[in-house]
């Protein structure tokens, strides 16, 4: 397609951001030595382009874009290398600090999040960002300033395969040292904007329902922190989350109906690009500065620029211009996955809306002699698909690298569900400006909260289909996206005869893992077991012939089913049939409640109560529940219990003397065999010997670290659990009461995601 022929600064442009991604996945040593490289190659290249004149305006241009890589490795080690050390150095304990709240970034009756800045660290002025996490409900406003005695540690907000934008992370020792000492008054963008912000919030909210008002704070700023996360969850799996992102599509609604009513009131181009120029950085303002809004408003100015310059608009050149200024103005931008999804997904529709015309789609129907309303309905629709399936060809290689899963029903959601969001949007707009109208403000918020739970409800439906998300995390998926990405960069920048070729490598692509996922499938039956382990607390995940549930023995923590749910991820896992939880704890409450938000889960198994205590947390699971849309059932102890397909078998025995912990034991039956978890007090119980006897039949052997003992003792060693899985037949009957004798391999937990984690087969 030959894109940067006859575009040398959409070439500088590009050669600056991959310069800048791949300056982020490198050690800090390697950048100077990189530095040293490009330094060298750009004198090369200046002293050719002097010495030979044939070829001069070549090797200006190869020197140019040598400069630009050897800007952007350079900014990446003073930006965020330079600054990491820092950062690095102010991680401590029970730390004096001055804190200047920005906003609320999530708050519950368990927990409250802040995003802000550090004024001060013990005395020093730091200005850096960071995060205030309180273990309880607060209730402070954009401005205040803190004085709290806390705990300062780094946390890593991005993948594990891309690097991250490393933030302070404060948690306060002591809840009664947290003191308001007065309001910000100075100037400050972003606090000027979050006060923005929460003005919008508070007129929508007096002028719509709460569900419909925090939906549309979400459309129109981007921030989601009054959205459920079941709604959130239900718009990523459908291929939504762009809806609840300000990007291209906001700008275009927004600012387009702007340019339409300013173009009837006959104002001319110049002044309604000034316009639109002003209430696009208002917009982006409101947004508070968000990496997809700038994109989208950067790219926007540009192409007025272009405009104004030479009265003709080059896409491809603004988008690229668009990119590079992100990350030149905001190198940590680079870790932002909002970004890549932005930009990738625009560079899509930019490229393969030149290969696929819907113009051309319009005359080839128009010769056919369709009728205009015919032709009008088949050009709207292929638009549509066309935008949708573009963006995902490009962003699909960050989905893999990020998310591990991907969405596959998007052609179809989109295609209901946004224009739907576009109407919604228009009518947020409406319900702002004239809310305060009577009878016109009523009229609005019924239509706006009729039409909120109509897309929710939708989204609701399409991700909760069996089919509507495929994991990525299959051995193949990963060779076949980054061969048809490298592909198709190539195809792009080379000149081909026939466009309609780049059609074909993801089309190849969606083949050849349709035929090796049914081969896989086909091919392995065996059960699959990932056992996950944090602070003596046991998650185990177990999936076969794609039906998968979760079995958690813990203390209730959300930790412990958050990192197992992860870990489950990483085995191709996409959604849980049943969670199961053994015993009852508090805690169960606010981390089933977080992890159903979430996570895709079909229904959860309960013991039946045998205490008020138990009866109490189970109505509360059971509310829960009710709120996400998930069955919930109870099941008998020491009774054979049907599960998605499973049977399960529980053991729990009393708790032993001086002891809060119960001791723990199950079985569980698969088709292809029987596995048993034993926790690390099963030879203490009364019915040790019943947990023996299913461990004898079984295939596979856990055991585990629940219990009063975190470890067993034999005559000559301690065996710490974990890290310990036996996957194999084995016959305990015969050990000590302190240590199993294993006739087999062992599947050694190791450390992954803070815990200790195993995966594993058994036939």
């Amino acid at each position: 397609m030959g894109i940067f022929s006859k575009r040398p600064l959409c070439l500088f442009c590009f050669c600056f951001i991959a310069a800048s991604l791949a300056a982020s996945v490198i050690e800090e040593h390697l950048k100077l030595i990189s530095l040293a490289v490009v330094f060298v190659c750009a004198a090369i290249l200046f002293i050719l382009s002097r010495k030979i004149q044939k070829h001069k305006y070549q090797f200006i241009e190869g020197f140019i874009a040598i400069l630009f890589v050897f800007l952007a490795v350079l900014e990446s080690f003073l930006a965020i290398d330079l600054p990491s050390k820092r950062l690095a150095r102010l991680e401590s304990g029970d730390t004096a600090i001055k804190f200047l709240v920005v906003s609320k970034e999530k708050s519950s009756r368990f927990y409250t999040k802040y995003y802000g800045k550090l004024a001060t660290v013990d005395g020093n002025k730091i200005n850096e960002g960071g995060y205030l996490v309180l273990e309880y409900e607060a209730d402070y406003s954009t401005g205040d300033r803190l004085l709290l005695v806390g705990d300062i540690t780094l946390s890593d907000n991005g993948s594990s395969v891309l690097p991250s934008k490393r933030e302070l992370e404060i948690t306060p020792t002591i809840d009664k040292d947290l003191i308001l000492t007065d309001t910000y008054s100075g100037f400050d963008v972003s606090i000027i904007c979050a006060r923005l912000a929460q003005y919008v919030k508070d007129v929508l909210v007096d002028r719509l329902d709460l569900s419909a008002a925090a939906l549309s704070f979400g459309f129109l700023t981007g921030n989601t922190s009054m959205i459920d996360n079941e709604v959130i969850r239900d718009f990523r799996r459908t291929g939504l989350s762009h809806l609840l992102a300000v990007s291209g599509l906001h700008l275009s609604v927004i600012l387009g109906s702007v340019e339409l009513i300013l173009k009837k009131l006959s104002v001319s181009k110049g002044k309604r690009c000034i316009v639109i120029s002003i209430l696009s950085l208002g917009f982006l303002a409101l947004s508070g500065f968000s990496v997809s809004a700038c994109r989208s408003v950067l790219m926007l100015l540009c192409a007025y620029l272009c405009y104004a310059l030479s009265r003709e608009r080059d896409t491809l050149t603004a988008l690229s211009i668009a990119g590079a200024l992100m990350l030149f103005i905001s190198p940590s931008s680079v870790f932002e996955v909002s970004f890549w999804l932005s930009f990738l997904a625009t560079l899509g529709i930019v490229l393969y809306g030149e290969v696929l015309s819907v113009a051309r789609l319009e005359r080839k129907l128009k010769k056919a002699g369709l009728p205009s309303t015919v032709r009008s309905v088949t050009s709207k629709i292929s638009s549509a698909l066309l935008v949708t399936l573009s963006a995902n060809v490009f962003i699909c290689i960050v989905f893999f690298i990020v998310f591990g899963e991907m969405s596959v029903i998007f052609p179809a959601s989109n295609l209901i569900i946004t224009p739907l969001g576009e109407l919604y949007l228009i009518l947020t707009l409406l319900a702002f400006l004239f809310g305060g109208i009577p009878f016109v403000g009523e009229a609005l918020s019924f239509v706006t909260l009729l039409l909120s739970r109509l897309m929710t409800t939708l989204a609701a439906y399409f991700s909760r289909l069996d089919f509507s998300v495929v994991s990525l995390e299959f051995p193949f998926a990963g060779i076949i996206i980054y061969l048809a990405t490298a592909v198709l960069m190539v195809m792009f920048i080379v000149k081909l005869g026939k466009k309609l070729l780049l059609v074909l490598p993801p089309i190849a692509a969606a083949a050849i893992f349709c035929v090796c996922l049914v081969g896989y499938r086909l091919s392995d039956n065996s059960p699959s077991v990932v056992y996950t382990n944090i602070n003596n607390s046991d998650n185990i995940v177990i999936a076969e012939q794609g039906d998968a549930i979760m079995i958690d023995v813990s203390d209730g923590g959300y930790s412990s089913l958050y990192i197992g749910a992860r870990n489950a991820h990483r085995n191709a896992i996409t959604e849980l049939d049943a969670l199961l939880l053994t015993h009852y704890h508090k805690r169960h409450i606010s981390s089933v409640d977080r992890l159903l938000g979430t996570e895709m889960v079909r229904s959860i198994y309960l013991p039946i109560p045998e205490s008020t205590d138990e009866l109490e947390i189970m109505n509360d699971l059971l509310l829960c529940a009710k709120d996400h849309g998930v069955a919930l059932k109870t099941y008998k102890r020491e009774d054979n219990t049907d599960i998605s397909g499973f049977s399960f078998y529980l053991l729990e025995e009393d708790t032993r003397e001086g002891s809060s912990k119960s001791i723990i034991s199950f079985s569980l039956e698969t088709g292809n065999g029987l596995l048993t978890y034993a926790d690390a007090s099963w030879h203490l119980g009364d019915k040790a010997s019943s947990v023996a006897h299913f461990a004898s039949l079984s295939n596979a052997l856990i055991l585990g670290s629940h219990g009063p003992f975190p470890h067993i003792i034999s005559d000559n060693a301690k065996i710490e659990y974990p890290p310990l899985v036996i996957s194999a037949k084995i016959d305990i009957l015969a050990a000590s009461p302190h240590m199993p004798t294993t006739s087999s391999e062992l599947v050694v937990a190791t450390e992954h995601d803070y815990a200790l984690a195993a995966e594993f087969k058994f036939d």
